[in-house]
């Protein structure tokens, strides 16, 4: 039950941070849980700076994780770290905690003037890229197929790769005019909850149309919707990891000379994409959110900000 209170992903994070931390200590002959307030400092110092092996990469072959070198990482990276670090701390029974102290607090105000700030956001797969994607793909074999409509339906209901790698077939209903998507569990949603798509008017890129042709050829009643494909290219009964899911995204979208990387097309960018789309067509924010999720308008405002909304500025007129 103690478990439960947080996401899986959010643990996943957790021993991720972890694991830096104990291989940073290692290196640095610290015992990790006698770590002072000065060494946290030297940490995050570690952290912020240029081509210092602060990143872990994970070896799905065998099972390892290695730290490798890069740039500086994040302001939020650094702070979800030192997040983590003063929960295990507390968990361990440290009092005062290190991670809490008027130093590591100060430090990290430094850090966070001497990073830049601004977050770097994943370019949107909007509704025009989005058509010509759908054109290109073929629909022949599963792979090919499970593609287009993983694509078509992630758009279409401004979703994430982690609520494409958990829906399930019985939780898809089909009516003539568009779908819901039902979900017993999405980002900072514990209870069920369902995203209505609706229906296009090309059947060649209609997510419900697609949604249509890719469960009757998949053949099965339940269990997950998106799945993996044998060598054969044939559907096999376990789910498409999230981190799949991101590659398929990037992979299709490099098909048409959009850029993967920092700041390109990424596992987010369908989600960014219908976004965008819907708030340039002047939808209403209230209705963004009652499919995108949001909770918080200012999210979305974001979102504004970054495609340079100029239809309303008071400015408008004044000169």
């Amino acid at each position: 039950m103690h478990r439960a209170r947080l996401s899986e992903k959010t643990w996943q994070a957790r021993r991720s941070d972890l694991r830096q931390y104990g291989y940073w200590c290692q290196a640095h002959g610290i015992n990790p849980e006698r770590a002072t307030d000065a060494d946290l400092c030297l940490w995050m110092t570690h952290m912020a700076c240029e081509g210092r092996p602060n990143r872990l990469t994970y070896n799905p072959h065998n099972g390892q994780s290695t730290l490798v070198s890069g740039p500086p990482l994040s302001v939020r990276s650094i702070r979800r770290r030192l997040s983590t670090l003063k929960w295990w701390m507390s968990q361990q029974g440290r009092s005062p905690n290190p991670a809490a102290s008027t130093l590591v607090q100060d430090h990290l105000a430094g850090v966070v003037r001497l990073l830049p700030t601004r977050p770097k956001r994943a370019k949107g797969l909007g509704s025009d890229p989005m058509a010509e994607l759908m054109h290109r793909m073929e629909e022949q074999e599963f792979v090919d197929l499970r593609d287009k409509t993983l694509l078509a339906v992630g758009f279409a209901g401004a979703l994430r790769v982690s609520d494409l790698a958990s829906l399930k077939i019985e939780d898809v209903r089909l009516y003539p005019n568009g779908a819901n998507l039902g979900f017993e569990t999405r980002k900072r949603r514990s209870e069920f909850s369902q995203v209505p798509i609706v229906a296009g008017q090309d059947p060649s890129r209609c997510p419900v149309a697609l949604l249509q042709r890719y469960m009757m050829r998949l053949g099965a009643q339940q269990g997950p919707l998106f799945r993996r494909a044998n060598r054969n290219r044939q559907p096999l009964a376990k789910p498409l990891h999230p981190s799949s899911v991101a590659r398929i995204i990037m992979k299709r979208a490099q098909g048409i000379g959009m850029e993967a990387s920092h700041g390109g097309v990424s596992g987010h960018s369908l989600r960014r994409g219908f976004i965008d789309s819907a708030l340039l067509k002047g939808a209403p924010i209230s209705e963004v959110m009652k499919i995108s999720g949001h909770r918080d308008p200012k999210t979305l405002m974001l979102y504004l900000d970054d495609l340079g909304h100029f239809n309303s500025h008071p400015g408008q007129g004044l000169y």
